[in-house]
């Protein structure tokens, strides 16, 4: 048997006996392990061939091969589904579906534009009475509010408009006061006297009630106050007594509603019963927009001197100026102070 040497390639002849066994490579000089030989397959015994056994033989075959393939077919009769191999069951078609752009923002655009609010070209009294700010000195505002800074004062000092701080009385309180027509007051129980004659009505009417309801609204919760307007009487807020800037506001806007102006122009009913209330007045607001008897001036000092003199009067003409004189006289007679509202 020739072999070939593991080591050094060359051909080597080994016996059969020697297989399995190691031989030393005759070129090399190396030992060599020698394969097992391989045992002799014993040849298969063929049964003797008979045309009797090869009938019987091709018989059962053929027979076996006819019933395996009925049963083939009956199976996939059975179980196939000729629709290109698709399951049984109901047919679902997709459709295209849309093309969705993502850079949508999945809702409306509101301009901030849009939002704000357009504003009224009228003023309606009654927006007026529920929707009042207290005086500020920003000139930038505008609408329905009336700036306060806008009323030039005639005979004060300065001519800028800003608001004037007046003392009151002994009763004040620390935060306590109220600011009326462009002039601040200080005091725990103030007293506005407005004039509702024939001359006021129209937007002067509007205006003053406005103005009140702005006095109280710069008002803190200690302060109290009451209201007074007069023509040749006094109708006084119905109801009695030192009223709360806070309990009471919108039953003054309600009131206010009711009030319209007429008539002539005397301011002494009024004083006459705010003198009467217990305890007076620490300031009193009083305005007017014509020319009254000058024999009031008196008549009102010496209320006030009854009643220990402490009240503080803070005159205004409105529009009209011929009063001036008057309101001057008023307002220095009790420490007070004047100024005059040219318009609105």
């Amino acid at each position: 048997m020739k072999l070939s040497c593991f080591y050094c390639g060359n051909e080597l002849t080994a016996t059969a006996q020697q297989l399995g066994g190691e031989v030393v490579c005759p070129h090399c000089q190396k030992v060599i392990r020698l394969p097992e030989a391989e045992p002799e397959q014993e040849a298969e015994e063929h049964p003797p061939f008979s045309i009797g056994n090869w009938l019987t033989s091709s018989i059962s075959g053929l027979t076996s091969m006819v019933v395996h393939m009925l049963m083939l077919v009956l199976f996939a009769a059975v179980t196939c589904d000729y629709r290109s191999g698709m399951p049984e069951g109901e047919v679902v078609a997709i459709g295209e579906l849309p093309s969705v752009d993502l850079s949508d923002s999945g809702g409306d655009v509101l301009e901030t534009t849009e939002a704000e609010t357009e504003e009224s070209e009228s003023i309606d009294l009654e927006q007026l009475l529920e929707d009042v700010a207290p005086p500020t000195a920003d000139t930038s505002d505008s609408g329905d509010v009336v700036d306060i800074s806008q009323m030039l004062p005639s005979g004060a000092a300065g001519a800028s408009g800003s608001m004037e701080t007046i003392g009151g009385g002994g009763a004040a309180a620390l935060g306590s006061g109220a600011s009326f027509m462009g002039l601040r007051a200080e005091g725990g129980l103030i007293m506005i006297i407005a004039d509702y004659s024939g001359s006021m009505s129209g937007p002067r009417m509007d205006f003053l009630k406005q103005e009140v309801i702005e006095a109280i609204d710069s008002m803190s919760r200690e302060t109290r106050f009451q209201i007074l307007f007069f023509n040749t009487g006094a109708r006084q807020f119905p109801e009695p007594g030192w009223r709360s800037p806070t309990r009471d506001r919108e039953k003054v806007v309600n009131w206010l509603r009711q009030v319209n102006s007429g008539g002539g122009t005397d301011p002494l009913p009024a004083f006459e019963a705010a003198f009467k209330f217990s305890p007076p007045p620490d300031a009193v607001f009083f305005m007017t927009d014509g020319l009254f008897d000058a024999g009031s001036v008196d008549l009102i000092r010496n209320l006030n001197v009854k009643n220990g003199g402490r009240t503080k009067i803070h005159t205004i003409s409105f529009i009209d100026q011929s009063a001036e004189a008057i309101m001057r006289r008023i307002a220095n007679d009790s420490g007070g102070k004047y100024r005059h509202v040219s318009g609105f």
